[in-house]
């Protein structure tokens, strides 16, 4: 990994604070996931170990929810979204 890849995952990592106040279903959190996926797929390949683990955290399944997509998340919801995210830090920092 070169610097700029690292100073792309750390902008990254400086992102997730302003998306804990967002939703889950908003396109800038949705535009945000993309983006890592895409830099970890380039940086360590498509099958990697690395995309793999990102890929598996569970920021939000609207499927699981028994009110509408529109509907404001409750307190669980929020926390659950906001552990994942913490866990995507913890994980992108591993990576640099």
């Amino acid at each position: 990994m070169d610097e700029q890849d690292k100073s792309k995952l750390q902008s990254f990592i400086s992102d997730l604070e302003g998306l804990k106040s967002r939703n889950p279903e908003e396109s800038k959190f949705k535009d945000w996931k993309e983006k890592v996926e895409k830099k970890l797929e380039e940086v360590f390949g498509k099958n990697s170990e690395q995309l793999g683990r990102f890929k598996r955290i569970k920021f939000f399944d609207f499927s699981s929810r028994n009110r509408a997509k529109e509907a404001p998340l409750s307190e669980d919801e929020i926390k659950r979204y906001v552990q994942a995210l913490d866990e995507a830090k913890r994980l992108l920092y591993n990576f640099l």
